[in-house]
């Protein structure tokens, strides 16, 4: 499976209007379960402002499905809330990796 990490910041100062927008987009575009789920979400207050890492795990072929359907959800947050910056990336997991050298995965701890 190939997981998203999404890297969130925003002004201190926005932590309000982004929580409300948070839960307006939850309602609007409730989570799927047939093409992935959330794995953790993290907040931090930084010198730069509030910083949100979420990571998600995507299903066999549904990479695009859930990216299009995430960014819409951080790009709708993005044009209505002035400083909201956001970044999407994705990664293997280990044991995709040690399948792309023809290894086997060590076994997880």
């Amino acid at each position: 499976m190939v997981l998203i990490v999404a890297t969130i910041l925003f002004p201190h100062a926005k932590s309000s209007e982004v929580a409300k927008k948070n839960i307006d987009l939850i309602q609007k575009y409730p989570a799927d379960p047939s093409i992935g789920e959330g794995l953790v979400i993290g907040v931090k207050a930084t010198t730069d402002g509030i910083k949100v890492l979420f990571v998600g795990e995507v299903k066999k072929g549904k990479v695009e499905e859930y990216m299009s359907n995430i960014a819409k959800q951080y790009q709708e947050t993005a044009l209505e809330i002035d400083g909201y910056k956001y970044q999407l990336e994705t990664y293997l997991t280990v044991a995709e990796a040690y399948k792309i050298l023809g290894m086997e995965p060590p076994p997880e701890e």
